[in-house]
């Protein structure tokens, strides 16, 4: 915290006043450079950033997520007469609801994992790019300079994106999916 770097800074004035043999309060006699206060500014821009980009990522989710279900109320419509005739052969509407929910679940994983590959693979461009720039070749013997130290993704976040996935896939594919549980037999025979 700032007073425990203020009180670090007095006892270190102190220290330096009676070994130097100076007054510690003399702000002349020692200058005391201590980089707490740089490195609380700048992680309150790290931290704006941070918070920008997942507001970004929400909203990215979020307009996925109106887009999969568009997909979705398409399919349902496209697909009514099939619809009508599960039912009327005996589909339960429960049956049908998991059939769209999990196509959508389908969707929006294989379209994620698609997103978070190119991520990664951009990700390691840049990195190639940046040593190369940096060093003139990858290949040299010469210790590496990265911008990234370690361009991979943590298994706990892949877990935390399938997870945000399925769940997207739900939500995308719930509407639908009520749809398609409303389709009566009868109409949905008619249908051309």
């Amino acid at each position: 915290t700032e007073a425990e770097n203020d009180q670090f800074n007095e006892s270190l004035r102190e220290l330096m006043g009676r070994r130097l043999n100076f007054d510690p309060a003399d702000e002349q006699a020692l200058w005391v450079n201590n980089a707490q206060k740089e490195y609380v500014e700048t992680m309150k821009i790290f931290s704006g950033i941070t918070i920008f980009v997942g507001i970004i990522g929400i909203l990215t989710l979020i307009a996925g997520i109106v887009g999969v279900s568009n997909i979705m109320l398409v399919s349902v419509k496209e697909r009514t007469r099939e619809i009508g005739i599960r039912k009327a052969i005996g589909a339960t509407p429960m049956a049908i609801l998991k059939t769209i929910i999990l196509e959508s679940i389908f969707i929006t994983t294989l379209f994620g994992y698609i997103g978070m590959m190119l991520g990664i693979g951009l990700t390691e461009l840049i990195n190639f790019v940046m040593i190369q720039s940096a060093n003139g070749t990858a290949a040299s013997d010469e210790p590496q300079m990265s911008v990234f130290t370690n361009p991979t993704v943590d298994i706990r976040y892949a877990l935390f994106a399938t997870l945000v996935l399925i769940i997207a896939g739900v939500i995308a594919g719930y509407l639908p999916a009520r749809k398609a549980v409303r389709v009566q037999p009868i109409e949905a025979m008619r249908q051309e």
